[in-house]
């Protein structure tokens, strides 16, 4: 038909199939995936490369005939891991990647061999197994990592996706204390003792680093690009949520300032926005500097814009409301709480932070006189 051989009927095909040896069923897959596979590599063909690589795992590692084809074979397999998560598929990214690390296996010595492609692999394969909610595998995963990383660096997806895990499973203060470590050991640790003395030297601090700096000079700013300080940064943001879970608040006020000088020593990170829009609203709602602190919050909004990542625009939007609603109007200004909500929404932070947007806005819609009905509907809808 049209210049193909087809089946007559699908029981015909899978008669055909069951003829076949075992192991030959394995070598074809192993072949036909293998051909899909350069193919779609030529051409970037995202799909073709999905369906080749599934026919290769169908092979399995008993039909790759030397150790330069099983690693031809973990880098599709990793190739095609990162297509499925592109595609929140977490559980077909998931598979790809356990299927990459069963070929590396099949050396002993594959860590040290295939050492940055062995990393990646386990690296990505814990995260999906946490989105997968697949705790025991996880754990075993960044076992490996924490056991076989080369250097400190190294182990930064590990222990960032241990913290997540500590947190989830309701265990806080273990993800505080593991922070807390980690930071000390990247020699970014926080004072052991916070009184009023110890935030008023970070606040002079800051103040001093920014006393020169126009809007026009931030917005120009480099980007981080330090691995370490990028993870310090990202740290400190997820201490900041646990120590609030925990209502231990003693280091919140010192932490936006942290990561506000180390923005302004090694760049801006993705986090740096938020930071700024918490420094304004210590300024205006604490200080009672409006004018100034406002100018912080409309700075924090524009460095969004220049981030290349959408992940924390919800938390920037949200803090920098704080002050906008006591400048602007409120009625218009607390719109904005729902757009943080949806920027929550939309980059998969649901559990606490979309939540809290929602009931922030609800809540404001109450004092700003709006319409009853409209208020509830709202509620139904967020």
């Amino acid at each position: 038909r049209n210049g193909k051989f087809y089946f007559m009927h699908d029981k015909l095909q899978e008669a055909a199939y069951s003829k076949m040896k075992p192991e030959e069923r394995c070598l074809h897959h192993n072949r036909y995936g293998l051909a899909l596979g350069f193919v779609a590599v030529r051409e970037r063909d995202d799909r073709l490369l999905l369906t080749a690589v599934t026919q290769i795992n169908h092979g399995g590692p008993q039909a790759v005939i030397d150790d330069e084809q099983a690693v031809v074979v973990a880098n599709l397999n990793l190739d095609a891991g990162k297509k499925a998560m592109n595609m929140s598929d977490f559980f077909a990214a998931n598979s790809f990647f356990d299927h990459g690390i069963s070929y590396l296996r099949l050396r002993r010595e594959y860590w040290n061999e295939h050492y940055d492609l062995s990393l990646e692999l386990f690296n990505l394969a814990a995260k999906c197994a946490f989105m997968n909610a697949e705790h025991d595998r996880l754990k075993m995963l960044t076992e490996q990592i924490m056991h076989n990383a080369r250097c400190f660096n190294d182990k930064f997806q590990a222990i960032s996706v241990t913290v997540s895990l500590l947190n989830c499973s309701g265990n806080v203060p273990a993800a505080v204390e593991l922070v807390k470590t980690t930071l000390s050991n990247l020699d970014e640790g926080l004072p052991s003792a916070i009184t009023p003395t110890v935030i008023k030297r970070y606040l002079d601090n800051t103040k001093t680093y920014l006393a020169n700096l126009s809007d026009e000079s931030l917005l120009s700013y480099k980007a981080m690009i330090n691995p370490s300080k990028i993870f310090t940064v990202e740290l400190l943001f997820k201490m900041y949520g646990y120590l609030t879970l925990i209502d231990k608040r003693a280091a919140l006020p010192i932490i936006p300032l942290k990561v506000i000088q180390l923005s302004l020593t090694y760049g801006m990170s993705p986090h740096s926005p938020s930071a700024f829009a918490q420094y304004g609203n210590y300024l205006a709602l604490i200080e009672d500097k409006f004018e100034e602190g406002y100018r912080y919050v409309k700075l924090a909004l524009s460095l969004m814009k220049k981030t290349a990542s959408r992940a924390h625009d919800g938390s920037t939007i949200f803090w920098s409301t704080h002050t906008r609603i006591h400048v602007e109007p409120m009625q218009s200004s607390i719109e904005c709480y729902l757009d943080a909500y949806k920027a929550h929404m939309k980059s998969g932070n649901t559990y606490s932070n979309a939540v809290w947007c929602s009931s922030v806005y609800n809540m404001c819609c109450l004092w700003s006189g709006k319409e009853l009905n409209a208020v509830v509907d709202s509620m139904k809808d967020t």
